[in-house]
């Protein structure tokens, strides 16, 4: 069963906001994303990370999906709950509700606790900036070339066969990533490398190269 979750933060209200999204395949997590939004409302972030979640689910033709969020608001004024009052929420719902109705959607409000994930990389976005982790929905589904190359290029990586880093495998878990003379160290297991970004937070383009060119290894 597809499960996907959405969170938006304001640091400010309106302030500082950032976006985070998660999709799960069962429990195995195939999708993550950590956007800053600029100046927002809290209420505006979080539509606007749900309209993220539903462009993700849209690109990989994901149908009738759980999506949960712990805004009260945005979850019942999806859901027909609630009225929408206000203008500009009401223009930004309207979208996002035919396009729920369009991946036959349902959507569900949890507790904040329930969605622990997709806050935390609403933060992510808040101190660290983008991230995004992306495994095809079947571990055995090979990544498409142009997919691969567009993550890659995201991360600061040429993927194409005209250049860029160069992986070799060298232990059931382990990856040795060649990138401008230099070699790093990828163990995808315990989700470090020993580059310097790698080493700093625990996740690296590095690692994330390795697991979209080996979405089985996990």
């Amino acid at each position: 069963m597809i499960r996907a979750h959405f969170d938006g933060a304001s640091r400010g209200n309106p302030g500082e906001a950032g976006a985070g999204m998660v999709i799960y395949d069962d429990e195995r997590v195939i999708w993550r994303r950590a956007l800053p939004l600029g100046m927002k409302t809290n209420n505006e972030a979080e539509y606007m990370a749900l309209g993220l979640l539903l462009d993700e689910l849209e690109r990989r033709g994901l149908k009738n999906a759980e999506i949960c969020g712990d805004s009260k608001l945005v979850i019942s004024q999806v859901t027909g709950q609630w009225k929408i009052k206000e203008p500009r929420l009401k223009a930004m719902a309207a979208p996002i509700i035919e396009r729920t109705r369009a991946l036959q959607a349902r959507c569900r409000w949890v507790p904040r606790a329930q969605n622990a994930e997709a806050d935390r990389l609403s933060n992510v976005a808040l101190d660290k900036g983008e991230f995004i982790e992306s495994v095809p929905s079947d571990p055995g589904e090979p990544v498409p070339e142009k997919q691969l190359d567009i993550f890659a290029a995201a991360r600061g990586l040429s993927a194409g066969k005209s250049g860029g880093p160069e992986l070799r495998r060298v232990g059931a878990k382990v990856w040795l990533v060649k990138e401008n003379g230099e070699e790093f160290a990828v163990d995808v297991e315990h989700h470090c490398c020993t580059c310097e970004e790698g080493r700093k937070i625990g996740r690296c383009r590095h690692i994330d190269l390795v697991l979209m060119k080996n979405p089985t290894v996990l």
